[in-house]
């Protein structure tokens, strides 16, 4: 039977990840804060990054727990 190693992802990739992260939401909420659209359609792609980063937490808590 294989034993499987669970390596725990270093320091570094956790805040280079964290930092990618919050430097492209950041950008994706200036870019859609200086665009000029309808608010509908503003609030529209606010919801896709929302319901995007849910997934993505989501994907990486269930992959997490196992």
């Amino acid at each position: 039977m294989e034993q499987k190693h669970n390596q725990q992802p270093s320091a570094a990739f956790i805040g280079t990840s964290g930092a990618a992260l919050l430097i492209g939401v950041t950008a994706y909420l200036v870019g859609l804060w200086t665009a000029e659209m309808e608010l509908n359609e503003k609030g529209y792609y606010f919801t896709l990054l929302m319901s995007g980063l849910f997934s993505a937490i989501s994907v990486q808590r269930q992959y997490a727990t196992k």
